[in-house]
């Protein structure tokens, strides 16, 4: 087979993957997710860098028995990149990682919950340039109880940490 057909074939199928809907067979390779993941990077980098700023709330509920931390990093602009909210009991924990794109529209979460009896869960959940869902990615072990949900996406961020503290 000749180098330009090999080129050819991987140009039409390229072209081709990009219309095409994300799939459980195609989407860590699908062009919509790894333009998500360089959107990922970037913040991350710039949280590295310390180019970002961060504001954060402490909450503690029914007595000290559960916890729950929220950190927003904004960019230069003040347009939320990243906000961080974790949560925990005596008997869970949970973390959830939501990333934004330059205009603050919600784009990848990264959620991770666990418990003692050994239960882990863990959700990659991507959103297009609109903010609608595309795809998640669930992974799970364990019995089946992880704690407390939290939010697949949060539209908001500054609102969501502002009420983070209320019952």
């Amino acid at each position: 087979m000749s180098l330009n057909r090999v080129i050819i074939g991987c140009l039409l199928s390229a072209s081709a993957f990009g219309s095409a809907p994300v799939t459980d067979k195609n989407w860590m390779n699908h062009p919509e997710i790894r333009a998500i993941r360089s959107i990922y990077a970037e913040v991350n980098s710039a949280e590295k860098a310390g180019k970002l700023k961060k504001e954060s709330r402490e909450c503690v509920f029914y007595g000290g028995s559960f916890e729950m931390n929220g950190v927003l990093h904004k960019d230069a602009n003040g347009v939320t990149q990243k906000y961080v909210v974790t949560a925990g009991s005596g008997d869970s924990t949970g973390q959830a990682e939501y990333y934004y794109d330059k205009k603050g529209i919600a784009r990848f979460t990264y959620r991770t919950r666990a418990a003692y009896n050994g239960t882990k869960k863990e959700d990659r959940i991507y959103f297009d340039s609109s903010g609608q869902h595309l795809y998640t990615n669930h992974k799970e072990e364990g019995p089946g109880y992880a704690g407390s949900e939290l939010e697949e996406k949060v539209d908001d961020p500054v609102g969501d940490l502002a009420n983070l503290c209320k019952e």
